[in-house]
């Protein structure tokens, strides 16, 4: 007996009698046993299953599949063989059954999180669309024959990630002295490929390869041109509904960012933006201060692990505080040597502005004189809700500036102090500090040790256990 795809698995688990079972007396004699699915596993297989494999060998030639019934086009789609031309099944099968197992067989595995919305379809086209692009070369301009490919997969491609990109090498068929002593910095031409993916939703690309050998190894293999940063710009800009566009681990410089930003200027789309573990330093920064001052929907922007200095904070600073600048909930400016001025720049415009509402400066080179001076913030910002200073030097002063300017605000519930070597006891007590504005408390006594809190709370478990037995005593009465 055929066990369908359409009931789960774990039925048939749940179904299966235990060896225990079968052994009863009451088992023994029973001629009908209805949870057996094997009971006719030697009979002749019926006229039906042998037209169901006759159209699954010639399905290439003869796609018949809409026309047959139900049930038997459901078992049809668990013979199909998976190496069918996509040009054929991407129109035609909609059913997931297929589309897993045809993803299992070539992938084996997804390698991200299933989500609630996972659609097999979708993500096994999206990590085929991955495996062109990444297997392009642009010295034959392998983007410019994609158009069909892109035009089949485009409704359904919304989330790509690309871990690499081929750089251009000589041709096999150039003569050696052809061959130029200096081999151009180019990869594909994205406005032939992504600005025809339509859908896209999520873009996330890395400059650079994987998996060398030793005698193909070169440093121009990681590095890109300022021409394919303005062309993955202008791919971007085509994009109606993206707003999420990842950048990272890739040699993006000062001039790369400019190309880039240049063409960002006109999106209106993107919520987050991620340019992290590159080489982006305070031009470039700069640059996406301009972006910050007239994206309309920008909420998220990371940047961690960039050369970003003095100037470029002190940019983005500024442009927090205008009144055109993009509605930033996030800014993540980790593992830059922004030191005191830098992180200053930043500080200044959260005395002075509402934005954004998340702040990390772990890593920053900050000292104590400048946790001093993110007390002195914490007293006047009045919306900063979670704050990262972690793996910085702020020592007992800036500790005790901490706690003391904590007294006084209400509405930051986080602070990542960790690794700032702060004395233990202090960090207790600017932990019972933020547990009171989680809570919404108005005061807490800071220094109550916590044999007290537990006899507190022992005391007030046994006036609870009091009060249920008078209850209980007065309903008997």
């Amino acid at each position: 007996m055929r066990f369908p795809y359409i009931i789960n698995q774990n039925t048939n688990i749940e179904y299966t009698p235990s060896p225990q079972s079968l052994e009863l007396l009451t088992e023994i004699g029973k001629k009908i046993i209805s949870e057996d699915f094997h009971w006719n596993d030697e009979f002749c297989p019926t006229l039906v299953d042998f037209c169901v494999k006759a159209i699954c060998g010639f399905f290439k030639d003869h796609p018949l599949l809409n026309q047959l019934p139900c049930q038997d086009r459901h078992h049809l789609l668990e013979l199909l063989p998976t190496d069918l031309p996509l040009e054929l099944v991407v129109p035609l099968i909609d059913d997931e059954i297929y589309w897993e197992r045809r993803y299992i067989d070539k992938y084996k595995m997804p390698l991200t999180r299933r989500k609630a919305h996972w659609i097999w379809k979708h993500s096994f086209i999206e990590r085929y669309m991955q495996e062109v692009i990444e297997g392009a070369e642009p010295q034959y301009h392998d983007e410019e024959n994609m158009q069909d490919i892109t035009q089949l997969c485009a409704p359904f491609v919304k989330k790509l990630i690309i871990t690499q990109l081929k750089a251009w090498k000589p041709p096999l068929t150039w003569e050696p002295e052809d061959i130029p002593e200096i081999w151009p910095i180019e990869h594909i031409n994205f406005q032939h490929v992504i600005s025809k993916l339509e859908n896209i939703e999520e873009l996330d690309i890395v400059f650079g390869m994987n998996n060398l050998s030793e005698e193909k190894f070169s440093w121009n293999l990681f590095k890109l041109s300022v021409e394919d940063a303005r062309n993955l710009g202008l791919s971007v800009l085509s994009l109606q509904n993206i707003h999420t566009l990842r950048i990272h681990r890739s040699r993006i410089e000062n001039f790369h960012a400019q190309a880039l930003m240049q063409c960002l200027l006109q999106n209106e789309t993107l919520v987050e933006l991620d340019l992290s573990h590159d080489h982006i330093g305070d031009h470039g920064a700069k640059c996406i201060a301009k972006l910050m001052t007239v994206h309309p929907k920008l909420n998220i922007l990371k940047l961690t692990n960039n050369f970003i200095g003095q100037e470029g904070a002190e940019a983005i600073g500024f442009a927090l505080l205008q009144e055109t600048c993009c509605p930033l909930v996030l800014l993540d400016m980790r593992l830059n040597p922004l030191k005191h001025d830098g992180a200053m720049g930043i500080l200044r415009s959260l005395v002075r502005g509402e934005k954004p509402k998340e702040l990390s400066l772990a890593s920053c080179e900050i000292e104590d004189v400048t946790a001093m001076r993110v007390g002195q913030m914490m007293c006047l910002n009045h919306t900063l809700e979670f704050l990262d200073v972690s793996s910085n030097w702020l020592g007992d002063e800036g500790g005790e500036a901490i706690l003391r300017c904590l007294m006084n605000n209400r509405t930051l519930k986080n602070i990542d102090l960790r690794e700032t070597y702060i004395p233990k006891e202090t960090l207790v007590l600017i932990q019972r500090l933020l547990k009171r504005n989680q809570l919404g408390l108005e005061e807490i006594d800071l220094y109550v040790t916590e044999e007290e809190e537990e006899c507190e709370e022992e005391e007030e478990e046994e006036e609870e256990e009091e009060v249920a037995v008078e209850d209980e005593e007065d309903e008997e009465d």
